[in-house]
């Protein structure tokens, strides 16, 4: 029986390193979120603190400085996602997961995100195309520092197994707006609705279609206080809540 002890005991010591492993390599993409990090380009000292719940509040001198913190607050919570999103919205999922995406790639390049998202980026306001830089330059900060594999997320390794050419770019303003617009369709989940509305308006009229389709409970819990529930209130002027 010492070859079961043995056996047993080389399946313990495995299993142990497998799972320190796995630990080391979860805990070494972990942001910093204590001390002071040195980051190029800022006007001044920004603050950013996190609640019990990690949630980030930033304080900053100045427009750039906020939005710069944000991008690269942003960057160290969740740029997997971001990276991710980004491909999505410019059919480059392939670049990502192989050639089994090229069908969706071609799909979603017919919808147009990345070109649509340029064209806002021209013509947006000096201050809005500004924000964008900002943000840009601070998520690119944070990638400067982790510019790929297990150091920036536990994805990026998982994806080294098949794909081990890959490393993120950096992050163009264009890419903020192309993953608003992929957000934007995501979030259509009532289009058939809103249509099957429509048509019924046309042949019923409204009143009817108000009957068919009524409106919220004025009983039920509400998101705004003193918000009215119903489609037909007039609009709530919310102010910025005091810091």
């Amino acid at each position: 029986m010492r070859w079961v002890r043995r056996f047993l005991l080389v399946v313990f010591i495995s299993g142990a390193v497998a799972l320190l492993l796995g630990a080391w390599m979860v805990r070494r993409s972990f942001p910093v979120v204590d001390g002071s990090v040195a980051l190029a380009g800022l006007d001044g000292e920004v603050t950013v603190t996190r609640d019990s719940h990690g949630v980030p509040l930033i304080v900053a001198s100045t427009t750039h400085d906020l939005f710069m913190a944000h991008g690269y607050v942003h960057a160290q919570d969740r740029f997997w996602q971001m990276d991710t999103w980004r491909h999505i919205g410019a059919g480059r999922l392939a670049e990502l997961f192989g050639e089994s995406q090229v069908e969706a790639d071609a799909f979603l390049r017919t919808l147009g995100f990345a070109h649509l998202a340029a064209q806002t980026y021209e013509n947006a306001p000096k201050h809005v195309r500004e924000a964008l830089d900002s943000y840009s330059d601070g998520v690119n900060a944070y990638l400067a520092e982790r510019p790929g594999g297990a150091r920036l997320s536990l994805e990026y390794a998982v994806i080294g197994l098949q794909n081990r050419v890959y490393r993120p770019r950096p992050w163009q303003p264009v890419d903020s707006l192309t993953w608003a617009h992929v957000m934007a369709w995501d979030l259509r989940s009532n289009l058939e609705e809103e249509i099957a509305r429509a048509v019924i308006a046309g042949a019923v009229g409204s009143d009817r279609t108000e009957q068919l389709y009524p409106p919220y409970p004025p009983d039920h819990p509400i998101i705004v206080s003193g918000a009215s529930p119903s489609s037909r209130a007039a609009p709530v002027a919310l102010e910025p809540a005091a810091v």
